[in-house]
């Protein structure tokens, strides 16, 4: 029950302590309102913090022994809550519109003043243990309303000023009790209070639940919400595997979830929907010691890191659950996790790891699988060993009941699920909208999948921002948007673009253009009146964007998220545009600081203790990475071909090689940067003479790629630290000529042919050395001739010449061969399961023994081809041709031929077991010793085989229909 201990009004608590409110306000209006003329320079708002200081210091040493410790409470009281208005002040700094009249100041400051002092202050015993409900916040909440207004907030803002200001309360008590616990000693001594009937661990595992629910409240990029407000519940999915009844398989029989791309066609993987959140909590109120790990799988700007912190926040502020929340950018592991846990805490001065490793039901959550796979040379094993060690952890914790989260991209995820056996580990996130054609693979007992959640997030949107949205405005809601619509990040960056109305959105309106809109509005300031920020206003746009595209270039070669300050400065020079910071007021460094800070980035102290910042989203980096590899192919064009024109000047193909593993050589093009790269190409299709660019940058790569094949690369001329270094780098940039070539060709459509290669055998050979056979870019490419004896998965080999080839005992299991051609190729035993060869030219081509079960071979040419032998089962062939093809003893078992011409074909043996033939041309083909009697032959033309007027063309009709 609760017992009041302080009820007095502030004119009455402020007698003797004295603590000037109204000098706390004349200097904070003074402040703010010479931050609306100046625009956030080098916050000149922090120093309010420190007025805080001055005042309540001066308070304190005001009759120490004579102040009751009713009195002390308020200035406990009245540091926090001036503290937590200067820290939001501190983030709102650049939302203030007006300049205030130094002549109105004082009144301003009077007025606010006078109304707080007449608010009373009413504490009991559980001030401390529950500060964020404190009756007089809402008090204070009113006045400072008017406040803030006069400062130039607008109604929607303001709403986020005092939701935030709530928010950060408890925090600033925390703070001011913990820097002036001495004085505030009386409090401890004469009430009862969470400081003197907890130690210290426990108030620090107090103030560290009040920061998890601050970081949902933070501001999100230049808006005055934060993301707990705007946030939209997810849904997610599961896959669960079920026997042919439909019943659930017992899950002690089964292994790890597959690849979801081995699974699409598999009728027994059910796809359950749920609401993320609520099975998260079902799951962290069970206790079962052998289900203690989930995984969050979803794609970039899917809600991962989002749901993470919402969670983290949720529990902190509503449950006894002890939750640690770890960005796996900011964690390194060295040696055994627990150790690498201790190591974070201190290094973050998060939490004291005292006692914590000892905690009943800690729930650990790791942000981001996929940046333990950018850490290092040997990232990959990093990643792949943090799963396995984290489970360990589990296991020897079951005792304690301790559960952990992980989140990450889905390729790491996938990587992963070799170690992830029970169903139900992994969640994979759900758009906030799938189409009704989508929905038919999912299981959705209560229908979530019916509601479109973007209508939610702009109902949400539109009252924050005072728009007024019902919901989805119309002219986006289209289907060519949907992409980016339905996914939440780019959803969010969408409505920027269209509240700002500079684009017209169109058919070919790309996720790029949403971007470089972005970066026009952090460069003007149009979203605050076109105000160009100090810290970049003296910098052409040009200039600030190339500034960015080598600050994005040394993050990717760090680690995909962050950069020190050095290496800023160092990529800066390498680049010849160090003299930009000169236009900056001050030194070089403070110029890149504020850069950094006007953008979307945040600082924090590296491993080593230097400054350095980070992407607050990682997907702007790979953006602005993806200009800054186009701006390189664009350098190296303009000089390789400057060279050509003109002797002694430019730079030859093999200076454009090494100046390429620079720039590349660092780190592998992700699937997620390769579609940036591609967003700038389809802008390129769209200016004049775009598409001739293109082909030039895929001559070039071909070039760069003749080279590394033929063992002509430059890596000795960057003179790197040890030969394994030369490697690395050499395998990376050449792996990344691949994926370029690949995407230029897609637009052009051209085989380059001619190249020579040294051998016959040169590419297979480099291939191996690259390591590069799964998901490998060999489309458009011109390898007649070449051998291929390799184990290929989900390669991509479409328009690729493979003529006279030979890949004999070799495998390109559920790779993609469409208009290929692999006239006279070699290609005895070889796996071609799953394969989609539609269009491809199989003429004279030898496939004997080999398995093309479960293939799309749709128009495709194989006539003359030898298939002795060769596995058809389940194969789509309609419209294929098979004329004189050699089918001996092939198995055609269930295989649609339908409109397929095998005019002279050999069947001799074959196995024709449900194979249907349903209008195609027989004539003159070969079915003896065949089981023809178990085909369907439908329209068939058999004219001149063994089979003519066996079967008429409406034998077995019935069974068709």
């Amino acid at each position: 029950m609760s017992e009041i201990i302080l009820k007095k009004p502030v004119n009455v608590l402020n007698r003797n302590v004295k603590f000037d409110l109204k000098d706390f306000f004349l200097q904070a209006s003074s402040t703010v309102a010479g931050t609306a003329i100046q625009v956030a320079t080098a916050n000149p708002v922090g120093a309010l913090t420190s007025i805080v200081k001055g005042l309540a210091s001066t308070s304190k040493s005001i009759y120490l022994e004579e102040v009751p410790v009713e009195e002390r409470a308020w200035l406990l009281v009245v540091s926090s809550l001036t503290h937590a208005i200067a820290k939001i002040l501190e983030d709102f700094n650049d939302l203030f519109e007006n300049s205030i009249e130094s002549s109105q100041l004082n009144t301003v400051s009077e007025q606010i003043t006078n109304q707080i002092n007449e608010v009373e202050i009413t504490l009991t015993n559980e001030f401390f243990s529950k500060p964020h409900k404190l009756a007089f916040l809402e008090d204070f909440s009113l006045i400072l309303v008017s406040w803030l207004q006069q400062l130039g907030l607008n109604d929607s803002q303001t709403k986020s000023f005092i939701y935030q200001f709530k928010s950060q309360f408890p925090m600033s008590l925390h703070y001011e009790w913990g820097t002036n616990s001495s004085y505030y000693a009386l409090i401890v001594e004469k009430l009862d209070t969470p400081f003197n009937t907890v130690n210290r661990l426990q108030r620090q595992a107090s103030e560290y639940r009040y920061w998890l629910q601050q970081q949902v409240n933070e501001r999100i990029f230049e808006e005055a919400f934060g993301l707990r407000q705007v946030y939209v519940p997810l849904r997610a999915y599961y896959t669960q595997k079920t026997d042919n009844d439909g019943i659930k398989v017992d899950e002690s029989n089964i292994e790890a979830e597959g690849s979801e791309v081995l699974n699409l066609n598999n009728k027994n993987i059910n796809k359950k929907v749920c609401n993320l959140y609520e099975e998260i909590n079902k799951w962290l109120n069970q206790t079962d010691v052998e289900d203690s790990l989930k995984v969050i799988s979803g794609g970039p700007g899917s809600g991962k890191s989002s749901f993470a912190k919402i969670l983290a926040a949720e529990l902190a502020e509503k449950s006894d659950i002890p939750v640690l929340f770890i960005p796996l950018h900011r964690f390194k592991i060295n040696g055994y996790l627990p150790d690498a846990i201790r190591q974070f805490l201190d290094n973050h001065h998060i939490l004291s790891q005292e006692n914590l490793l000892n905690e009943l039901n800690l729930l650990l959550i790791f942000d981001g699988l996929d940046e333990l796979s950018m850490q290092g040379t040997n990232s990959k094993d990093i990643a792949n060993n943090f799963t396995e060690e984290l489970k360990e952890v589990l296991r020897e914790k079951r005792s304690l009941n301790w559960k952990s989260i992980i989140t990450g991209r889905e390729l790491s995820i996938q990587q992963q699920q070799n170690k992830l056996k029970k169903q139900k580990t992994i969640l994979h996130l759900l758009p906030y909208f799938i189409n009704e054609d989508d929905r038919d693979g999912f299981d959705d007992p209560s229908n979530l999948l019916v509601e479109d959640q973007r209508n939610d997030w702009w109902q949400k949107f539109g009252e924050l921002k005072s728009e007024g949205f019902d919901g989805l405005p119309e002219i986006l809601a289209t289907e060519h948007l949907e992409p980016i619509t339905k996914e939440p990040l780019l959803n969010y960056l969408l409505s920027l673009s269209y509240l700002r109305q500079d684009i017209k959105f169109t058919t070919d309106t790309n996720l790029n253009q949403i971007y470089a809109d972005l970066l026009d509005s952090v460069h003007e300031r149009k979203y605050t009146g076109s105000r160009t920020h100090t810290g970049i206003s003296n910098i052409e746009k040009e200039n600030f964007i190339r500034i960015l595209e080598e600050i994005a270039l040394v993050v990717w070669h760090e680690n995909g998220r962050t950069a020190s300050i050095d290496k800023i400065m160092e990529r800066c020079k390498e680049a010849g545009i160090a003299s930009y910071f000169e236009e900056f007021k001050g030194d070089a460094e403070s110029g890149v600081i504020r850069l950094l800070m006007a953008f979307y980035f945040r600082e924090f102290d590296g491993s080593q203790g230097e400054k350095t910042f980070e992407f607050t989203h990682k997907s702007f980096g790979e953006y602005l990475t993806a200009k800054r590899i186009m701006l390189e192919l664009e350098i190296m064009l303009e000089e390789v071909e400057r060279g050509r024109s003109r002797a002694g000047s430019g730079w030859t193909v093999e200076y454009a090689f090494e100046k390429w593993i620079k720039i590349c050589g660092a780190q592998y093009i992700s699937y997620e940067l390769n579609r940036f790269i591609d967003g700038e190409f389809k802008i390129m299709m769209l200016k004049q003479n775009g598409l001739e660019k293109i082909k030039k940058y895929q001559s070039l790569m071909i070039e760069l790629i003749q080279m590394s094949v033929n063992g002509q690369s430059p890596i000795k001329n960057l003179s790197l630290s040890s030969f394994k270094e030369d490697l690395t780098y050499s395998n990376i940039a050449e792996i990344d000529m691949l994926i370029i070539h690949s995407l230029c060709a897609r637009y052009t459509n051209n085989v380059i042919k001619n190249v020579k290669y040294n051998d016959e055998k040169a590419f297979d050979s480099w291939i191996h050395r690259l390591d590069y056979n799964i998901e490998g870019q060999f489309n458009h490419l011109d390898l007649r001739k070449c051998d291929l004896r390799n184990i290929f998965l989900g390669c991509n080999f479409d328009s690729t010449i493979l003529d006279d080839g030979n890949s004999i005992f070799s495998s390109f299991f559920m790779s993609t061969f469409k208009n290929a051609s692999l006239k006279n190729a070699k290609l005895y035993v070889t796996n071609f399961e799953n394969v989609d060869f539609e269009g491809v030219n199989f003429e004279n081509a030898k496939l004997i023994e080999s398995s093309l079960k479960g293939a799309n071979i749709k128009n495709v040419c194989l006539s003359g081809a030898n298939l002795e032998r060769t596995n058809f089962t389940k194969v789509q062939a309609e419209g294929a041709d098979f004329m004189i093809a050699n089918l001996e003893d092939a198995n055609l078992s269930e295989a649609n031929f339908t409109n397929t011409n095998f005019v002279g074909a050999n069947f001799k043996k074959a196995n024709l077991n449900g194979t249907d033939f349903t209008n195609s041309n027989l004539e003159n083909a070969n079915f003896e010793g065949t089981n023809h009697e178990d085909a369907i032959f439908t329209g068939s033309n058999l004219k001149g085989t063994i089979l003519e007027g066996l079967y008429s063309s409406e034998d077995k009709l019935e069974e068709t229909l």
